[in-house]
C-alpha cells in the first residue's frame, strides 16, 4: 500500500552532505518517493523550474545564507512561494522561532533530529488546508467536508 506522501516531492537544502543524506533516508522511510538534496538557493530555484516540489526541508546553518534570508528570498520568488518550508536548526531560542515563522516557515524543528519528531513536523504542514493543491493527498480530517455536505455528496 502506498503512503499518502508517495505523490508529493520533497527537497533538502543543506551544506552538510551526511546530514542531508540522513534527512533523505528519513523522508523516504515516511513514504516520499522523490527526495533530492541541493546545497544553496540558486540550485533549488533551478530544480524548481523543472519539477515542482511540495516540501522543502532547509538546514538553518547554511554557510551561504542565513535562514531568515533564505526564507525571505524563497517567499518572494513566485516559483518557491507556494512550497511548504520546514526549517531544521540548532538554535532553540523563542526569538529565532518567531523570526522564522514571521518570515514564512511552516514549521521549525531542532537538532538532533529524531525520525518521530521529523514525521510529526512534516505531517502537520502537509495535512493543512494550505497544502491542498490537487496533487497532494491530505489527511482525511482536513478535507473540506462542509462544501461536499452542502452539495449532497457526503452524508453529515
Amino acid at each position: 500500500m502506498l503512503s499518502d506522501f508517495w505523490y508529493s516531492r520533497s527537497i533538502v537544502i543543506t551544506d552538510d552532505h551526511l546530514f542531508g543524506r540522513i534527512l533523505q533516508i528519513m523522508l523516504k522511510s515516511f513514504g516520499f518517493d522523490s527526495v533530492e538534496i541541493v546545497h544553496d538557493l540558486p540550485q533549488l530555484r533551478k530544480q524548481q523550474t523543472y519539477i515542482r516540489h511540495d516540501l522543502i526541508v532547509a538546514d538553518g546553518e547554511l554557510a551561504s545564507h542565513d535562514c531568515s534570508d533564505l526564507l525571505l528570498s524563497a517567499r518572494t520568488d513566485p516559483l518557491l512561494a507556494p512550497t511548504l518550508f520546514v526549517m531544521v536548526t540548532e538554535d532553540t531560542s523563542a526569538r529565532f522561532y518567531e523570526r522564522c515563522m514571521r518570515r514564512g516557515a511552516d514549521a521549525v524543528i531542532h537538532k538532533p533530529v529524531s525520525p518521530m519528531d521529523l514525521a510529526n513536523v512534516v505531517t502537520a504542514p502537509l495535512a493543512s488546508k494550505r497544502a491542498w493543491r490537487g496533487k497532494l493527498v491530505p489527511h482525511r480530517r482536513c478535507l473540506p467536508t462542509r462544501a461536499f455536505q452542502a452539495e449532497g455528496r457526503v452524508e453529515p
